[in-house]
């Protein structure tokens, strides 16, 4: 349960931020750069930094869900311990689910949701890069979609992926989505089509 718990990059994941690194060198730069402070999130933007894709800016509101007294136990663990709970956040159905001394889905969604706009408001006519964790682009995309803060698993991206957001206000439209033939073995990729865009509210 990898929510606030530092976990580094690894061998791997370096590796394929290496590859998106030399993907967006490709392009413009950014007017700025946001991350998460956690390292898996912020070592991304710091390769990024050092490309000269733009300043960096850590932003605590991009960090992972808090999942409280769970964090950084191994999943095992986890569904021994709150069986109950584990069975509840499962079915995807309560936004009001929390791990014990953690963060509700609902209460993710906000802050996911007030940091866009946030951000939005800073920048409101230039292109920011976001690094940040799938829990977070979930709550993001979710809240465009009008789906429920719990529905955590509806929009999980692959890692190193890039997801193209254009975000007036506190409204957003998404214009692609877990986008990824940058990384040399990806095997999928996905674009909206225009039924599922929506304006969040």
């Amino acid at each position: 349960m990898a929510g606030w718990t530092d976990v580094p990059l690894s061998a791997r994941g370096r590796l394929e931020i290496e590859q998106l690194t030399e993907h967006l060198a490709r392009g413009p730069r950014f007017d700025a750069i946001y991350s998460s402070p956690l390292s898996r999130a912020s070592d991304t933007a710091r390769m990024l930094v050092a490309a000269g894709l733009g300043p960096l800016h850590l932003f605590a509101s991009l960090k992972e869900i808090n999942c409280g007294e769970v964090d950084g136990l191994a999943i095992g663990e986890v569904q021994r311990r709150f069986p109950q709970l584990w069975r509840e956040n499962c079915r995807q159905d309560r936004e009001e689910l929390r791990w014990p001394g953690g963060e509700s889905y609902r209460e993710f969604r906000n802050r996911c949701v007030a940091a866009m706009n946030s951000i939005a408001a800073a920048h409101p006519s230039g292109g920011v890069a976001v690094v940040t964790h799938a829990g977070v682009i979930s709550q993001i995309i979710g809240s465009i979609c009008a789906v429920s803060p719990a529905r955590w698993g509806l929009f999980r991206p692959s890692n190193a992926s890039l997801t193209e957001l254009v975000w007036r206000g506190s409204s957003g439209v998404v214009v692609s989505f877990d986008w990824r033939p940058h990384l040399r073995d990806a095997s999928k990729s996905f674009t909206f089509s225009t039924k599922m865009r929506r304006r969040a509210g």
